[in-house]
């Protein structure tokens, strides 16, 4: 399961991130925060695939 978390950045960007290693650089907080929840999702999607098949 990934944990995706956001940072907002001095210049007001955000980064989304994941400590799988994953990341994204979007341009507004709510973009990272999307983007964060996206991964998340996608993340649990696979993982829950792999066990009903495995």
């Amino acid at each position: 399961m990934c944990y995706a978390d956001t940072a907002t950045n001095d210049d007001g960007t955000a980064t989304a991130f994941c400590y799988c290693g994953w990341n994204d650089e979007p341009t507004t907080p709510d973009a990272a925060d999307a983007a964060a929840e996206a991964h998340q999702r996608d993340a649990d999607a696979a993982e829950a695939e792999f066990t009903a098949t495995h």
